[in-house]
């Protein structure tokens, strides 16, 4: 009976483990280990380095239709300018300063309006029988009293190779902002 009593005495010193153990506040019992706060931290830091890109890159994008729209609008206020006044407006654009002009040139006593583009911003002129280069630096729109305007349309592109393009019809004045062939997918 000696191998009883020893598993009896056993037995008793796990209870009594198990009681202690038990009695312990669960404060004193709860927590992480440093492997696992470890293991969390290096899973954090790879999501952000998965994410961290592709959020620049939508911001990129963002700041891309701003300007499109931005362009759309001026150009779309200008040709209403010219239509309510009866006379010749431009909307001047510089590639090199990044802005357009909204100008009378009829009538200089009228204060030009001025816009920036951001700076990673850079635009291109196609004309729809190419006779505008895609060099020019400065862009010269005409919009005349009767609505129309010029023929030309306009590919606005970031630093990310990402591309808007705004097409002016001849006739009626209108601007669309649309994804050049190139960028779809």
């Amino acid at each position: 009976r000696p191998h009883s009593r020893k598993s009896g005495r056993h037995r008793k010193l796990a209870e009594m483990k198990l009681a202690e153990r038990n009695s312990f506040p669960a404060a004193a019992r709860s927590g992480f280990s440093l492997m696992e706060l470890l293991l969390v931290l290096a899973l954090m830091t790879v999501l952000a380095a998965i994410t961290v890109p592709s959020l620049q890159g939508w911001q990129q994008r963002l700041t891309l239709e701003q300007a499109a729209s931005t362009l759309q609008h001026q150009i779309t206020e200008t040709r209403l300018r010219s239509i309510q006044s009866g006379e010749r407006w431009l909307l001047v654009l510089s590639l090199p300063e990044k802005t357009s002009l909204q100008l009378c040139p009829d009538s200089p006593q009228i204060i030009p309006a001025r816009f920036r583009f951001p700076a990673d911003i850079s635009w291109k002129a196609m004309s729809r029988h190419n006779a505008v280069p895609t060099s020019m630096e400065t862009i010269r729109l005409v919009f005349r009293p009767d609505g129309t305007c010029s023929d030309i349309s306009l590919q606005l592109s970031d630093q990310r190779g990402h591309s808007l393009a705004l097409s002016l019809d001849r006739l009626t004045g209108s601007v669309r902002i649309n994804q050049p062939a190139s960028n779809r997918v």
